[in-house]
């Protein structure tokens, strides 16, 4: 019975009173927004809780009515993404860019977070992290391959900002670490950015690469 006049209580409630509410998540997503680390549902909830109040029952609407604000003010939208534990959201723009966003990350970091993709992205399959840093090495973005600062770069930074993932495969002997694109990457990053790199850098129509190419277009054509 209490848990239907809650249903019945979230349902029923006006909007208008909970505009305090809604302004607070805003400001907090907006504040959050620069780490491009995931916002859990339950940490908003606490800070609304803390700072207006706002029953947790009445949490989905706020953020429903918050999400609204940020696509018409901001141009950004809320993505609820996949991940083992709470309820995380990433920010991200409502328009697809035709590059990485520039206010990503600075200028060395976006160099190597642009590279680790398009090598994931043209093998078409999980990286290996040996194979990752051997080409980031080969490619002058490593000093060598056990250049720490650009490893954990990768294995901690991008992995918690969801532009990677990287995890292990296999058991025992065949155990391994592998990169894959991450949930933010795949809002993100438009593909058709990073063929149109490979091609210029190998002075070859994007279509050369059929397959990527393929992968590439196949979303926008939606």
């Amino acid at each position: 019975m209490s848990q239907r006049r809650t249903r019945q209580s979230n349902a029923e409630v006006d909007v208008s009173e909970l505009e305090d509410g809604i302004k607070e998540c805003v400001r907090y997503i907006i504040c959050r927004e620069g780490s491009k680390i995931p916002i859990k549902k339950g940490d908003v909830s606490k800070h609304l809780s803390a700072t207006c109040q706002t029953p947790s029952n009445h949490v989905n609407t706020v953020l429903i009515e918050a999400n609204k604000i940020l696509k018409r003010v901001y141009g950004y939208k809320l993505v609820q993404v996949d991940a083992q534990s709470g309820v995380p959201y990433i920010v991200v723009l409502t328009e697809e860019c035709e590059s990485l966003p520039s206010p990503v990350i600075d200028v060395q970091h976006r160099t190597i977070l642009i590279a680790a993709l398009t090598h994931i992205f043209m093998t078409g399959a999980p990286i290996k992290e040996d194979d990752m840093w051997r080409f980031l090495t080969e490619a002058g973005l490593m000093e060598n391959e056990n250049d720490q600062t650009v490893r954990k770069l990768l294995t901690h930074t991008f992995t918690r900002q969801m532009y990677l993932q990287y995890t292990k495969e296999g058991e025992d002997d065949l155990a391994r670490n592998v990169f894959q694109w991450g949930a933010r990457a795949v809002e993100e990053v438009p593909k058709p950015f990073l063929l149109g790199k490979m091609a210029e850098a190998f002075q070859r129509e994007p279509e050369y690469w059929s397959e990527q190419y393929k992968n590439a277009h196949q979303d926008t054509e939606v």
